[in-house]
């Protein structure tokens, strides 16, 4: 049976992306595991005095109390959705690095699937910040859906777009949509945001289109005008009607991440539409 990570801190907006775990895994045939995972503070030394021992303790059984206290809301939820016979389990993990035991776990349980909630971020604080979805959009070693904590699901998931630059590798990424729109008898659709305006940039356009023409005839790819891919891409999914904007996601450095914002991570902040994360390095093979 395949199977969905789902990461939550119990907020709104991983309540939200709950909704979508639930009836993705309930199409897919899937079980679903609720991840949790909390972090302590480490104090370097020796030994550590009595008092801070019990400190620790307290803070490990107050976790563990809110994580079984909030469980029962997660199946409040998928009964109210009529979700309530997809397999819920639950797991509760320590770790300093969210991100990592996220992935971790994922290998571990040999997961097919993360699907996770995401907030908005502005300005500098989502380039020095980040978010925890946005890093395991880029990490993770299986598509991840990050769901704005604004999106609103009708149960349907009728159109996807998936973004191209005109590269090899995306051919594979776009099989990986095509299967997932498959269960949803969803119509997808490639789209290009054109910056360049040059004659380079269209015999690109042509040549992929070729290529992709010999296994999806029936693709076109949509060539959007505009100066800001954010801007071009968020009016295309609005006036399209979009139900979820597929990219395909690339690791980077610090200063990669400095000078040149993932754009994956950036549509996730700022779209209401959740966004399909399919990693490079899952694609060389």
């Amino acid at each position: 049976m395949p199977r969905i990570l789902f990461p939550t801190d119990f907020s709104d907006a991983a309540n939200n992306a709950f909704i979508y775990a639930l009836r993705v895994a309930d199409r897919l045939n899937a079980d679903l595991l609720a991840l949790h995972v909390y972090h302590i503070p480490v104090i370097k030394k020796a030994s550590l005095p009595h008092t801070l021992l019990e400190f620790y303790e307290q803070i490990e059984e107050e976790e563990f109390k809110d994580f079984q206290d909030n469980l029962p809301i997660l199946h409040e939820i998928a009964e109210a959705d009529n979700r309530s016979h997809v397999a819920l389990r639950s797991v509760l993990v320590k770790s300093e690095d969210a991100v990592r035991a996220i992935v971790a776990t994922a290998e571990k349980e040999d997961a097919d699937m993360i699907i996770m909630g995401t907030k908005g971020a502005t300005g500098l604080k989502e380039i020095f910040i980040g978010s925890v979805a946005g890093e395991v959009m880029e990490n993770a070693n299986i598509p991840v859906l990050a769901v704005p904590e604004d999106a609103e699901f009708d149960g349907k998931i009728d159109n996807i777009a998936v973004t191209t630059e005109f590269k090899s590798e995306e051919i594979a990424a776009i099989r990986r949509v095509v299967d997932f729109a498959a269960r949803f008898e969803a119509k997808v659709s490639c789209v290009n945001v054109d910056l360049a305006h040059t004659e380079a940039f269209l015999n690109r356009a042509e040549a992929f289109e070729k290529t992709l023409e010999i296994e999806y005839p029936q693709f076109e790819i949509q060539i959007l005008e505009g100066t800001s891919i954010r801007a071009a891409i968020s009016q295309f999914m609005e006036a399209a009607n979009m139900d979820m904007l597929a990219m395909v996601t690339h690791r980077r450095n610090f200063f990669q991440e400095l000078f040149r914002f993932s754009r994956a991570k950036e549509m996730a902040y700022h779209l209401n539409t959740p966004i399909l994360s399919i990693q490079s390095h899952t694609l060389k093979s």
